[in-house]
């Protein structure tokens, strides 16, 4: 009877320990393919420049676009932005269905030479005047020569939930750019690494 169950006894343990493994090579799987989800700011660059982007299970196709008279060229996702405004001075592009939109203002002439902080501080003020909220993220430059920017991402409530903001700051030889990308907080992993990228890749002339 002792024998009998030491061997059910056996029986059990050895099950255990294949059911362990089991769980352990499947949580395995997961990770590799949580891994093979990621994709980095280098990676959306180069599929950009490539011309097509995979990313969160979303395709988008690319094209050069030109603004503000020939100024400023970005890569732009194809037919997905409706044109509000483009002239020498202005551009609105807009998706409504997905909240995501892009803007550009062009000053050609008496742009003061100010720092990206003081810039910072001057829209701190402007939102706190009109009571509304902001959330610095993060900051940074991108570009050499005249295609150099300041850049700051940042978070702004709204009425259909918090907004991701991109705005980029160039200042140079009394003109300013001042240009703005966002998308809703919820598709951040969509769209985050597509702005920043697509900023990145811009130049200006």
């Amino acid at each position: 009877m002792d024998n009998i169950d030491e061997k059910i006894a056996k029986l059990k343990m050895q099950q255990r320990l294949e059911r362990e493994k089991e769980l352990k090579k499947e949580s395995e799987e997961e990770n590799l393919a949580s891994r093979e989800e990621e994709i980095t700011l280098e990676e959306v660059i180069k599929q950009i420049t490539e011309g097509s982007l995979n990313i969160n299970n979303t395709n988008f196709k690319f094209i050069k676009k030109v603004f503000l008279n020939g100024k400023l060229e970005i890569p732009m996702p194809l037919a997905y932005f409706e044109e509000r405004v483009n002239t020498n001075k202005n551009t609105t592009l807009v998706n409504d269905n997905n909240g995501v939109s892009f803007t550009l203002a062009y000053l050609d002439k008496g742009a003061q030479k100010q720092s990206f902080a003081k810039f910072k501080k001057g829209m701190e003020k402007n939102f706190k005047d009109m009571e509304l909220y902001l959330e610095w993220l993060e900051e940074g430059e991108t570009g050499k020569g005249s295609s150099k920017v300041s850049y700051g991402t940042y978070k702004t409530p709204t009425g259909q939930g918090p907004v991701y903001n991109l705005i980029f700051y160039r200042e140079y030889k009394g003109t300013l750019i001042i240009g703005n990308y966002n998308c809703f907080e919820r598709d951040i992993k969509t769209w985050e690494l597509l702005i920043k990228a697509s900023i990145m890749l811009m130049k200006i002339n």
